[in-house]
């Protein structure tokens, strides 16, 4: 999991050029006003889903992970409190979709929490159980961007 934002210094080394694709898209996209949707950036490999959320209880939220893509959660308004642990494949399964790369958790132990405000934004991996959409204090609406990229692509 990376935790950081687009107002930091710039870091002396560079992401990996499919994340630099899925940052440059979201810097040259008028993200705040764009229509609620999903928008190809490199076909299904990389695609943003612009949402509008309104964050809930922790415990009305379920940890996931995902084996084929990763997460990069970008706040562009809002704050959304998110979860993470890694993954050790002993944690307890709560439900796994057929057909679907996702898998959820229940009775997770050890897992730290982040405020993430506007401009900042979580990159989650497949060894990363996350917890989006939880509220940091009382539910409020979160308008953000979830790049999914094939984890292949690094």
């Amino acid at each position: 999991m990376i935790f950081s934002s687009v107002h930091a210094v710039n870091c002396p080394y560079l992401y990996p050029k499919a994340i630099q694709t899925a940052f440059a898209w979201i810097a040259e996209h008028d993200v705040a006003n764009m229509e609620v949707g999903t928008y190809e950036i490199q076909g299904k490999d990389i695609y943003a889903m612009v949402q509008n959320i309104t964050t809930q209880p922790t415990e009305e939220r379920r940890p996931e992970k995902h084996d084929l893509y990763l997460d990069i959660q970008y706040i562009i308004s809002g704050t959304e409190r998110m979860g993470y642990v890694p993954y050790t494949g002993k944690e307890e399964v709560l439900e796994n979709p057929e057909n679907k790369d996702v898998i959820f958790y229940k009775n997770l132990k050890n897992e730290s929490f982040v405020d993430v405000t506007e401009g900042c934004y979580c990159i989650f991996f497949s060894n990363d159980i996350h917890r989006p959409g939880c509220a940091a204090k009382e539910p409020e609406a979160v308008r953000k961007v979830v790049v999914k990229m094939k984890e292949s692509l690094l």
